[in-house]
């Protein structure tokens, strides 16, 4: 025999059984990568009931999940390991049965049929239909009815549980074992299509289960269970009552996390959105929005608040430094707090020349201004305000001859620092001479706009001059 002959010969038919000892759906495939010392205890305990129907007993560990036909299991070892489950006789009726050949869909179908079959099934449709059928808002309940498609013509569905929840066309269907992500799809299609809500019930949360993941996250993180607790419960409610598990995220950390919780909840509390017809009772998705815009709106305001302190911390240390007469230690507590600046979400490039010695060393921008604001010589050895005023006019830099002086003159404005009668004039002399200039496009007084953003940041009360193109060459 050719080793393609040989292959075929030891293909599974038999793609699902029943574990007649635990009432569980065992796949076929699951053989294959089971432990040895498990397979061969499964395998003795089969052979072992087939021994005793032989001798007129009715012993029967696995079934076929679609003729309840007896089965044992079987294995070839040569070159690889193959197993699979065998009918134990002749079951001409079944689909499964060794030599038929079936396309992979008819595989599926029938597959997920031989699921529906097992007494545990049954009993979860009828006790939804009978809870249902209880309800004053449901109507026209009913099991295993086919709908067939208003839309496309030759398409069908056979839902487990069908009714009308006020007014609305809702099905139930249950997921005791494993479905076809591909069938679970084309359902939900289906249903969708047709104008049909669809509820898929399990039996028990299993987070293993790649069903439960799937169904979670299509359905805004909701899974409705119908296990003992929900079954209790729907007694004592005297209403159809899930278990219905949700992954909430929580702030852990200040980082968002999920986690898994329960609650009952019946169809009353269910919400039934038109867009996607799969009802829930959780908004995940809203949830998550909810969180992340309460801890973003957190960290922003912890960040406006250290950006606010940090300003306050930097004048107070530039006020230390000056004081110090320009130490070496209030010149790196200064930039100790600059680079602490940062760190924050507010910082932007504007903001280096914080750590300019340009900006805050030896008569320099920064202690005029402050000298101005506090209405005292800050940084100078000078006897009045009106003395920096006037050695801050004369300062020039690469761009002009008094480059700070438009600034220093809006500083004094706003501050109003206390200046004689005579030198009030003198100021309001200057600042007529440097309109006029500016105003003629001389370059005189044009402004130095390096440190602009500092500025602003610093001394906000001029912040919208700054913001101006005055004396600018724009």
């Amino acid at each position: 025999m050719d080793n393609a002959g040989s292959h075929s010969h030891r293909q599974q038919s038999v793609k699902l059984a029943i574990d007649c000892e635990t009432g569980e759906l065992v796949p076929a495939d699951a053989l294959l990568t089971m432990p040895e010392p498990e397979f061969t205890a499964l395998r003795r305990a089969a052979m072992a009931a087939r021994r005793e129907r032989r001798r007129g007993g009715d012993a029967v560990r696995y079934q076929c999940a679609l003729c309840k036909h007896p089965l044992f299991l079987s294995r070839r070892i040569e070159g690889l390991q193959n197993r699979w489950f065998v009918h134990d006789g002749k079951s001409e009726h079944c689909p499964w049965s060794e030599g038929t050949r079936l396309t992979p869909d008819q595989v599926k179908a029938l597959v997920y049929r031989g699921q529906q079959e097992g007494r545990p099934h049954r009993e979860t449709k009828q006790f939804i239909a009978t809870w249902l059928a209880k309800d004053p808002l449901v109507s026209e309940v009913s099991q295993e009815q086919t709908t067939f498609s208003e839309v496309l013509k030759g398409e069908w569905r056979r839902p487990d549980v069908k009714c009308r929840y006020r007014g609305l066309p809702l099905v139930f269907e249950v997921q005791l074992s494993y479905t076809f992500l591909s069938d679970v799809i084309a359902r939900d299609d289906f249903y969708k299509r047709e104008g049909i809500f669809i509820i898929w019930v399990f039996a028990r949360f299993d987070r293993n289960r790649a069903a439960v993941t799937d169904e979670a996250f299509f359905n805004r993180r909701n899974l409705f269970v119908l296990d003992a607790q929900a079954r209790e419960q729907s007694s004592e409610r005297a209403v159809l009552t899930f278990n219905g598990y949700r992954q909430r995220p929580q702030v852990v950390a200040d980082q968002v996390h999920d986690a898994w919780e329960a609650a009952f909840v019946s169809l009353e509390e269910v919400h039934f959105p038109l867009d996607t017809r799969r009802p829930y009772f959780f908004d995940y998705d809203a949830e998550r929005q909810r969180l992340e815009t309460a801890r973003i709106d957190a960290w922003r305001a912890a960040e406006s608040a250290a950006w606010s302190k940090g300003v306050e911390d930097y004048l107070a240390a530039a006020l230390n430094y000056y004081r110090s007469d320009y130490g070496d230690e209030g010149k790196a507590a200064l930039l100790e707090v600059a680079d602490r600046l940062v760190g924050n979400a507010r910082w932007h490039r504007g903001f280096e020349v914080l750590r300019n010695a340009r900006f805050f060393g030896f008569h320099c921008v920064l202690p005029v201004l402050m000298s101005i604001r506090l209405n005292q010589p800050v940084g100078y050895k000078l006897a009045s305000v009106y003395q920096v005023i006037e050695a801050g006019l004369r300062s020039g830099s690469r761009v002009g001859k008094h480059a700070f002086a438009v600034l220093y003159l809006w500083a004094y404005k706003v501050y109003q620092p206390t200046v004689a009668a005579k030198q009030r004039q003198w100021l309001r002399d200057y600042a007529r001479e440097l309109k006029r200039s500016v105003d003629d496009g001389e370059e005189t007084y044009r402004r130095d706009t390096a440190f602009d953003e500092a500025i602003a940041l610093l001394f906000p009360e001029i912040a919208d001059d700054v913001a101006t193109s005055f004396g600018t060459a724009d």
